[in-house]
């Protein structure tokens, strides 16, 4: 389980999570970071290498 406390302002917000399984949290954090790397896109826009 892993919590954490925000405070934005005048709010204070307590955040709790729970993991289940066999894997550890260091390879649960690693695939979400992956899972949030946009795709690579080419700068004008083609595949072509023409000039």
């Amino acid at each position: 389980m892993e919590q954490q406390t925000i405070t934005i302002g005048q709010v204070t917000y307590e955040l709790r999570r729970v993991f289940q399984g066999t894997r550890p949290l260091s390879d649960l954090m690693a695939e979400r970071i992956v899972q949030n790397i946009p795709a690579v896109q080419s700068v004008d826009g083609g595949d072509s290498h023409g000039v």
